[in-house]
């Protein structure tokens, strides 16, 4: 692997977007994509002949030979967005972390009872354990998918 600087126009953090050495297109998967580039200025403010490649600023990677790779600019804004977005997601998680507890102790509790009285069977117990369970799992279920929105929201930005 070869460092390179590239000169870019915007000052901030820079991520990869694509690359042609992913796993996906055949490649071996060298070029890190969760890695930030952050800018730093360059040349003399004013006189743009200073500059790095007619950039006002620019950035260093490491690239694999025979890659090429795009790199976009992380919009801060959205940044904070997201943050909001993943942590209603985490305390959503949770308040299901907590029924599942209590559904499992119920699980258990209508197991323990039948072992001390194997002839009786709580029926209207087991059913309600069993309508909780489903409904946990439901709900579980549909937190996974609003995971996978919000990881695809935090992909796309």
């Amino acid at each position: 692997m070869k460092m390179y600087k590239v000169g870019c126009d915007l000052p901030g953090k820079y991520r990869v977007a694509l690359d042609s050495d992913a796993w996906e297109f055949g490649g071996h998967g060298r070029v890190a994509h969760d890695v930030d580039h952050f800018t730093s200025p360059e040349g003399v403010p004013g006189m743009p002949e200073t500059n790095f490649n007619n950039r006002p600023n620019s950035f260093k990677v490491l690239s694999p030979a025979h890659t090429c790779v795009v790199y976009y600019k992380v919009d801060e804004s959205l940044k904070e967005t997201n943050d909001a977005i993943l942590s209603g997601v985490d305390e959503m998680l949770k308040v299901d972390a907590s029924k599942q507890e209590n559904v499992e102790e119920s699980t258990i509790l209508v197991a323990h009872g039948a072992e001390e009285n194997p002839g009786e069977t709580n029926d209207s117990h087991s059913a309600c354990v069993d309508e909780k369970s489903q409904k946990f799992q439901a709900k579980q279920e549909s937190n996974e998918e609003r995971a996978s929105v919000v990881d695809k929201i935090i992909s796309a930005s």
